[in-house]
This record gives structure tokens, C-alpha cells and sequence, in this order.
């Protein structure tokens, strides 16, 4: 439970941020949609001028993650396997950001990246 009151801290003006909104009635998000959200989080952190900030995001990679972990497809694949296929997935949503001037648009890459950054800090939140 504290972890959850940590990331929502952590994270919740970043929310706000976010270009646009989630229903409430959002699908799960699915195992490929899982790692892409840890990527975010990790690569986001990366911009952050709050350590507190970073420290939530970096959190919320890890809970990410472990929910990749356990979802069926993830079944006979080894745990290094699927943190590579996370980092891979890094290292492309920071090629883009690195590709941008700004950190306005740094942030707007993440923010649109994969199922959005919205959908990923409320399906991070939600308790599975």
C-alpha cells in the first residue's frame, strides 16, 4: 500500500501533464503494452529535474515489469529475456527524445508513445 500512496504522490502532477484523458472503462493493458509503459516510465525519469519525481517513475518501471512477469505470455520466457525487450524499447523512446530540442517535446514523446503516457500512469496506479 505504500508504494501505491508513493507513486501516486510520486507521479501525480505528471498526470496532469499528460496530453489527454482515460476512461474510466480502459482495457487492461495487454503484455506488450506493459513493457512499452516500463519504458516510458524509465525514459521519463531520465528527464526529470525532481528526484522524487525520477524516484516514483523509476517505481513505477519496476511495477510494470513484474506485472509483465506474470501474464501468461510471459510464460517460458526468463526474466532477463523480458527486461531486455523493455530496455530495447528505452533505448527507441530516448533515441526520440534525444532527437528533440526542447524538453517541452522531449516529454510529448513519451506522452504519445506506445498507449500514452496517461493510460500507463493509470493502469500503474490500478491496483491488478
Amino acid at each position: 500500500m505504500f508504494t501505491k500512496f508513493t507513486l501516486a504522490g510520486g507521479v501525480a502532477a505528471l498526470v496532469m501533464l499528460a496530453a489527454g484523458t482515460v476512461s474510466a472503462q480502459s482495457a487492461p493493458l495487454n503484455y506488450q503494452q506493459h513493457l512499452t509503459c516500463s519504458a516510458m516510465f524509465f525514459a521519463f525519469s531520465k528527464i526529470q529535474s525532481d528526484p522524487d519525481d525520477a524516484a516514483a517513475l523509476e517505481s513505477a518501471t519496476g511495477v510494470m515489469v513484474n506485472r509483465a512477469l506474470a501474464m501468461p505470455e510471459a510464460r517460458g520466457v526468463s526474466q532477463d529475456a523480458i527486461i531486455d525487450a523493455a530496455f530495447g524499447e528505452t533505448v527507441d523512446i530516448m533515441a526520440a527524445m534525444d532527437a528533440e530540442s526542447s524538453l517541452t517535446a522531449k516529454q510529448q514523446v513519451v506522452y504519445s508513445w506506445g498507449p500514452g503516457l496517461d493510460r500507463c500512469l493509470e493502469a500503474v496506479l490500478d491496483e491488478q
